[in-house]
């Protein structure tokens, strides 16, 4: 004959639904916190690409003190900065558009190089196209 004991072994439903929505709960946070993270991090990239473009035009203008403004634009110097790239986008290289708003200006990888009234303004862009706050480099002659 069988005996049915009840056996104290072992965790019922509503116990083991309960560990589970917890378990979602933790994951959901924990998505959200790696997708912010995501941001930062190619935002620091952005800012990192916009401190090489000011390095770069900063060693032209000290090694070719002779140059013009609109000379360093031109120069391999800038266009060998094809390794950057837009972390946003994953698109790769430098893009020249002297007509943006009537302002002379250059763009590499979400950074945006203006040179007008003689220095650079170095900006750069986040996703949406807005400027990264606080964070604007100079290089001038």
């Amino acid at each position: 004959m069988y005996s049915f004991r009840k056996s104290k072994k072992g965790f019922t439903l509503i116990e083991l639904m309960v560990v589970v929505a917890i378990i979602a709960v933790l994951a959901l946070l924990g998505l959200r916190m790696y997708s912010t993270q995501q941001t930062k991090a190619k935002i620091a990239l952005v800012k990192a690409n916009a401190g090489t473009v000011q390095v770069t035009i900063q060693t032209e203008l000290v090694d070719n003190p002779a140059l013009t403004l609109t000379e360093v634009l031109d120069t391999t110097t800038l266009t060998d900065l094809n390794i950057l790239h837009n972390p946003f986008t994953g698109a790769v290289g430098v893009g020249v558009d002297k007509a943006v708003n009537n302002v002379n200006a250059v763009t590499v990888g979400m950074v945006g190089v203006d040179y007008s009234n003689n220095q650079f303004i170095i900006t750069g862009y986040e996703v949406g196209g807005a400027i990264i706050g606080n964070y604007t480099l100079t290089a001038q002659p």
